[in-house]
């Protein structure tokens, strides 16, 4: 392979990072003709879009289900991206058969089905002296999703203007609290609590959260949300043959120490090992913070925006426990893929328990087995425990300390998930393995361990949040700290946003 050797005429774009942002970048640059170079510190591609296997059981490291695909009667935003990159032609896609299951620690056991009308039906059912409200929350939720639909048609060149005067709902709800939404439209306390149950994908609690992401959020799990046969780092694998196809090339075990700069405009790359790759444009998909503060020379950076990118909060990590099990979902008496345990109704405090290293109030507990029977050996399945939890508050725990504090905390999810859904489940465990903040950051090198990138909060809503363009001539940003927040099909958007504006800035002449 002559990758070495690449001039800046062949290769006049770097994309830093094939994780999924980075993926969604270099495939939307090579789809349009554009010669691309991937470098990725990891020797597999997907970031955290990826797998791995102890014993006999090969799990899955984060996706529970991908949205944004649809189907060709239905097709979403991503649906026509993956046709071109002939993904259909390789991956099938499982969907789940309900959205998930919500269990209360005082019994309270309720399960969601798919499907927009029939979510909100169900909540009617369950609270029907708040049908009114459940009806205006509706209402503002498929406003909110019309509103993604334009941003997300306009790839990256949708205006704050024109946003505005089309889409209204956006700017409203993007300055509001789901809890703010919530009182205009719920009286009901419990209510809150079983509306708000996909918290945990924004990583904040209602008072908390901005209400766009998790609008964003439930709708889009609503709307045909699948899981890839052969695990996330199937689909990543699939992306990156295709880029290959297309021409493009990727280079793993490549660390990308440095960007270089010319006459305050990006002139190229340089690896670790001092390897250096002549570019005109670069799209990092790493972190605004760690490539404006340690990639680039720090007096090509304004003091403007240095400010914005420390500004924003860092956000949640987690904490999972990954257990393969001899028995079988039937055996076990398990029935459903996604169940979220709680031993309170009070969000606020279940937001707050996961600021500290202790038992958490509110768990995710899931068996991919139910939605994709062959993810395991016959005879067994996967429950996978999944608990949001501060990256700082492990960074602070004594290396002596942490294969203890790692242990105890494994314990004490797998014990709130005997009490609450699986009785004995730990007799039946074959394999375990758990993943702390710590382990997140070891492997993807996200500050903190942070998985959705910045905190999703009032202040940082996909109206305000960091875009694609970077502090200096020919620097782009991709991934789940800017644009549209965290996720995996948001992070694919993002990147294809990001190369979208590269593409017009080039096609103007302005890179």
């Amino acid at each position: 392979m002559a990758k070495e050797n690449v001039t800046q005429n062949e290769l006049p774009i770097v994309v830093i990072g094939a994780g999924l942002g980075g993926l969604g970048a270099a495939c939307q640059l090579a789809l349009s003709g554009e010669k691309v170079l991937l470098l990725e510190k990891h020797n597999v591609p997907g970031g955290f879009a990826t797998s791995f296997v102890r014993g006999r059981f090969e799990f899955e490291g984060a996706l529970h289900v991908l949205a944004e695909v649809g189907t060709e009667e239905h097709p979403l935003s991503l649906y026509d991206f993956f046709k071109d990159l002939g993904v259909f032609n390789k991956i099938d896609f499982k969907k789940p058969m309900d959205l998930c299951r919500s269990i209360f620690y005082d019994g309270l056991d309720i399960t969601f089905p798919n499907g927009r009308e029939t979510y909100f039906e169900k909540l009617i059912e369950l609270f029907p002296n708040d049908k009114k409200g459940i009806n205006k929350f509706k209402e503002i939720v498929f406003k909110v999703r019309e509103g993604f639909n334009y941003v997300a048609a306009k790839e990256g060149k949708a205006t704050p203007l024109g946003i505005l005067l089309k889409h209204p709902y956006l700017a409203r709800v993007g300055g509001l609290t789901l809890s703010d939404v919530f009182d205009r439209c719920f009286k009901d306390q419990k209510l809150r609590a079983v509306a708000s149950q996909l918290w945990g994908y924004e990583g904040l609690p209602p008072s908390r959260v901005n209400a766009m992401y998790y609008i964003l959020v439930l709708i889009a799990l609503l709307d045909d949300a699948v899981f890839p046969v052969g695990r996330s780092h199937a689909l990543s694998s699939v992306i990156v043959e295709s880029f290959e196809k297309m021409g493009g090339i990727i280079k793993y075990n490549a660390l990308v120490n440095r960007i270089l700069v010319k006459e305050g405009k990006v002139s190229g790359v340089e690896l670790l090992n001092g390897e250096q790759y002549p570019c005109k444009a670069v799209i990092s998909n790493v972190n605004p913070i760690c490539t404006t503060m340690k990639m680039l020379p720090r007096e090509t950076v304004s003091d403007s925006y240095k400010k914005r990118v420390y500004a924003p909060d860092i956000g949640t990590s987690l904490f999972t426990v990954y257990l393969g099990l001899n028995k079988t979902p039937k055996d076990l008496g398990v029935t459903h893929f996604e169940v979220f345990l709680n031993s309170t109704y009070n969000l606020e405090e279940q937001y707050l328990t996961s600021l500290r290293i202790e038992r958490p109030k509110y768990l995710l507990a899931s068996c991919y087995n139910i939605m994709y029977e062959d993810i395991s050996p016959p005879g067994t399945n996967q429950v996978v425990l999944t608990a949001l939890q501060d990256g700082k508050s492990w960074s602070t725990v004594p290396p002596y300390q942490y294969h203890h504090k790692k242990d105890e905390m494994a314990n004490k999810m797998i014990s709130m998930a005997e009490e609450l859904l699986y009785p004995n489940l730990r007799k039946y465990i074959e394999t375990a393995e758990a993943a702390t903040p710590l382990t997140y950051y070891h492997y993807s090198k996200s500050l903190n361990g942070a998985i959705y990138g910045y905190k999703q909060d009032i202040l940082d809503s996909p109206m305000m949040r960091l875009n694609s363009k970077g502090p200096i001539p020919g620097l782009y940003f991709a991934g789940a700290w800017v644009n549209l927040g965290g996720g995996y099909s948001t992070s694919i958007t993002s990147g294809r946003m990001a190369a979208s504006m590269y593409l017009e800035e080039n096609e103007k002449g302005g890179v």
